[in-house]
């Protein structure tokens, strides 16, 4: 028999048929998943157009730790990337994804700005001393990555483009990076960054940096998610409408790759960035739900800081880039271990985008989540749509919507799911339907 997992260990859950699957494979410990199937043909109670995504049965939930800072920005001046993979993948989780802010990336910049950097003496010279791998760092981020990605945990590079007047944006799996404080975007404007998130990496523009692998090298093979919205709005006082990216202002080139918004980050278990990210879905955007460690200390991997799960085929990047493009997440809040199934239409999970005959009637979504033991969670399930309605809400251990469908309109429809006390605890990927 398989060696059973210890009660702080995070567990990677199939869904449907899958789970049998994975208890059988998971004594060999590889956390291999079986290759991706074409999809089968809609349930035949399936109202809607057949999901074209990878069949239920070769998913599994990953959960990992994002948005992570070390030494090589404002992070604990002791620290590096491949400490924050380690400690991440020493705690039980899947992945990482690191985001150093830009700012400190260019080769040759080996500086911190860690707050114990201004503290002491020794402080100061550790953060004023480089060491080899400081004076190229984005290279050596990607080294050390490469180096954790072994034995079932994937570490991904990634990077935090931080403007204080708009918004700060992570970046993962891009060749290139772009710096918000030399390429205009810290006040002066966004064009800059989406000129460069939207330009092929060997294409020379507008955004990115001279010392990148390709010198202003665009940003056009990356993923992207918005953080911790409403949290960056330096002159919002003064009637500035740059707050939130120009008001999630919709960039039609980029939407595909922008995948996320952040719903819990750092300490945060609670819904303030719950009108945010319905301004954001009502503008255009497709986006998923994030939960950001926002690390800048020594708590990676801890309890006390969200958690995302992402849903792919297999636990590597080409997996976790077809994931993400599908918005197949979810977050959890902090000290949060959950499993959620959803199904729409008995066929689709969440992340998915159906055509559905309005004449058919309202689309059923299913959904349940479980502790990461497999025990039932209790709580309220509610179902937020367009606009930001309310639609109804269903106390238990799993529910069930019935979704309108309205001709000539694509609408979005999430489930957030509060515990039994009432306190906000995972928010899962919207679907989106639209009605022909």
């Amino acid at each position: 028999m398989c060696e059973s997992q210890t009660p702080e260990m995070p567990q990677r859950l199939r869904l449907g048929a899958g789970l049998l699957a994975l208890a059988l494979a998971g004594c060999g410990g590889s956390g291999e998943v079986p290759p991706e199937q074409p999809p089968g043909p809609a349930p035949a109670l399936a109202k809607c157009a057949p999901y074209q995504g990878p069949a239920a049965e070769t998913l599994s939930h990953y959960e990992g730790a994002m948005h992570e800072h070390s030494s090589y920005s404002d992070g604990d001046i002791h620290t590096t990337p491949g400490g924050y993979y380690q400690t991440i993948r020493e705690a039980g989780y899947d992945y990482a994804a690191g985001s150093e802010h830009s700012d400190t990336l260019d080769a040759g910049v080996f500086i911190s700005v860690g707050s114990d950097c201004f503290n002491t003496p020794d402080g100061f010279l550790t953060c004023l001393t480089p060491t080899a791998d400081e004076l190229v760092k984005w290279q050596s981020t990607a080294e050390q990555a490469a180096t954790h990605s072994a034995d079932g945990f994937l570490a991904i590079r990634g990077f935090e483009w931080t403007s204080d007047r708009f918004g700060h944006i992570n970046v993962y799996f891009s060749k290139n990076f772009s710096n918000a404080k030399t390429d205009l975007g810290y006040l002066v404007t966004m064009q800059t960054f989406w000129d460069w998130f939207t330009r092929a990496p060997d294409s020379v523009g507008l955004g990115g940096s001279l010392t990148a692998p390709v010198p202003f090298g665009g940003g056009g093979d990356g993923l992207a998610h918005f953080n911790h919205p409403s949290d960056k709005c330096l002159f919002a006082d003064a009637g500035d409408t740059g707050c939130n990216w120009n008001d999630f202002e919709l960039v039609p080139d980029a939407v595909e790759r922008m995948f996320g918004i952040e719903l819990y980050n750092d300490g945060n278990g609670s819904d303030r960035y719950l009108d945010d990210y319905v301004r954001a879905l009502d503008k255009g955007w497709y986006l998923a739900p994030v939960g950001a460690e926002d690390e800048h200390e020594l708590k990676f991997g801890s309890d006390e800081r969200p958690k995302t799960v992402t849903i792919a085929t297999a636990l590597t990047a080409d997996g976790f880039r077809e994931a993400w493009l599908a918005r197949r997440t979810y977050a959890l809040s902090p000290g949060r271990h959950l499993r959620a199934e959803l199904r729409v239409d008995q066929q689709a999970p969440m992340g998915a985008r159906l055509e559905c005959p309005a004449a058919a009637g309202d689309v059923a979504l299913s959904v349940q989540l479980t502790e990461r033991d497999g025990t039932p969670f209790v709580g309220t399930y509610r179902v937020f749509a367009t606009g930001g309605e309310e639609l109804a809400s269903s106390f238990g251990t799993e529910a069930r919507f019935d979704l309108p469908v309205v001709a000539g309109e694509q609408r979005w429809y999430f489930v957030r799911v509060d515990d039994a006390s009432g306190v906000s605890a995972a928010y899962l990927a919207p679907v989106w339907i639209s009605g022909i």
